[in-house]
């Protein structure tokens, strides 16, 4: 049964790691986030890969661009 619950810790860090991949593709800045989930903007940097955080900045920059025009 303790096995279960490690499965289930490790789908809602999954999860978690989703939705604040989502939130950085829609544009919302790491500080925000990390506010709200109660963390440190560096905290949250280094749940990221070293510079994807950046990355999906840009890409938001110019998807909101493109939207824009």
């Amino acid at each position: 049964m303790e096995n279960n619950g490690n499965s289930l810790a490790d789908e809602l860090r999954a999860v978690k790691m989703l939705l604040i991949l989502q939130a950085l593709a829609l544009g919302c800045q790491q500080k925000h986030i990390a506010a709200a989930l109660g963390v440190s903007e560096a905290t949250l940097s280094r749940m990221l890969p070293k510079g994807f955080g950046k990355e999906i900045a840009k890409i938001a920059d110019r998807r909101l661009g493109a939207e824009a025009t």
